[in-house]
């Protein structure tokens, strides 16, 4: 397998895409007018093809118990005019910082004369730019207001969770108070490598939902309302349509390096890796080819055979998941790494290098 190094760039656009996920709908979409905390049975059919329990979607086959689901991340979803000379366009941010802090997708506002962002007991601010990342297309705004922050969480839903995607709904979130719409789902993988998906080239998780490239930025969010991802992009049609979600993980790291510093300054570990050999279907982690003199690696006593499987707590299955990992976290960012080395685990403090 062709060696990888993990150096200034990442090789992101080099990187086999990592993860194209598959969620099972519940066959409930609902429409939840914001300001009133209400719900409303939308329909009842649109149900993906991969099987399912009812054991599964217990949580969230009442709508009382979505809404529910859907409100701690509430007042951190917010409604996005963008003004074009052509039109305007509705689109969905998510308050990644205080400060009015807000994150959407690049394609979301490109060419815009302008966007207004719509708060979710409407009220209305001009939105400032602050930055973008070209490569994750991941953008920040800026607004007055100080909204509260979402959680973002780190690593990925846990296979079986149930999460729910939430995204404006476009033509009605012109109104002084938007509205958002809820698809349920169940994660069956998370993270992991499952062949080729020619995405972003990052690990992603991915689910069975009837949203559209025009919910870009639409957060995704667990059981508890935290933030587990946010769309990136849709693949497929009708009951194969498949919503990509970027990790939390990487959107907060990577908004918070544009509010920082203006741009996404990458650490370096200066490895040359490739993927370890999958095991019973699981990825094995990135196995180390190669230690650059006076890098990262080498401060750390990481050798060539050595496979990470860890970083900070959270698996490492393939290079891709190691480089979404590390994308956002600048030189200087200190990292708890588990390696196994001849058949035993040991972890070691890594410290990103610049360059």
């Amino acid at each position: 397998m062709p060696t990888r190094t993990l150096g200034t760039h990442w090789l992101v656009g080099g990187l086999t895409a990592c993860v194209a996920l598959t969620v099972v709908v519940v066959g409930m979409v609902l429409v939840v007018a914001d300001g009133a905390r209400d719900a409303s049975t939308t329909t009842g059919s649109w149900v993906s093809g991969v099987p399912t329990t009812e054991a599964d979607l217990s949580q969230l086959t009442d709508v009382k118990r979505m809404a529910a689901v859907a409100t701690p991340a509430h007042d951190s979803t917010v409604a996005l005019l963008v003004h074009r000379a052509s039109g305007t366009s509705v689109a969905t941010g998510v308050v990644a910082e205080s400060g009015g802090i807000v994150v959407v997708l690049q394609p979301m506002v490109a060419r815009a004369l302008s966007v207004t962002v719509v708060e979710p007991d409407g009220t209305r601010q001009d939105a400032v730019p602050v930055g973008t990342d070209a490569t994750t297309g991941i953008t920040v705004l800026r607004i007055a207001d100080d909204l509260p922050a979402a959680q973002f969480t780190d690593g990925d839903p846990p296979t079986g969770s149930v999460v729910v995607a939430m995204a404006e709904q476009r033509g009605t979130s012109t109104r002084s108070t938007p509205n958002l719409r809820l698809y349920a789902g169940t994660v069956l993988f998370a993270g992991m490598p499952t062949g080729t998906w020619q995405g972003t080239g990052f690990c992603a998780t991915g689910v069975a939902a009837p949203l559209s490239p025009g919910d870009m930025g639409s957060p995704l969010v667990d059981a508890s309302g935290a933030v587990v991802g946010v769309l990136d992009t849709v693949v497929g049609t009708g009951r194969q349509r498949t919503s990509v979600f970027l990790p939390a993980e990487l959107v907060r790291d990577v908004a918070a390096q544009i509010v920082s510093r203006g741009s996404v300054d990458h650490g370096t570990l200066g490895l040359g890796v490739s993927d370890a050999p999958t095991v019973a279907g699981v990825g094995g982690g990135a196995r180390v080819e190669s230690v650059a003199t006076g890098g990262a690696g080498a401060m750390a006593g990481l050798r060539d055979g050595d496979v990470v499987v860890e970083v900070d707590g959270h698996a490492v299955r393939s290079v891709a998941e190691l480089a979404t990992r590390l994308y956002g976290d600048p030189p200087g960012t200190p990292l708890r790494f588990a390696v196994v080395r001849d058949g035993a685990t040991i972890t070691t403090m890594v410290v990103l290098t610049d360059g």
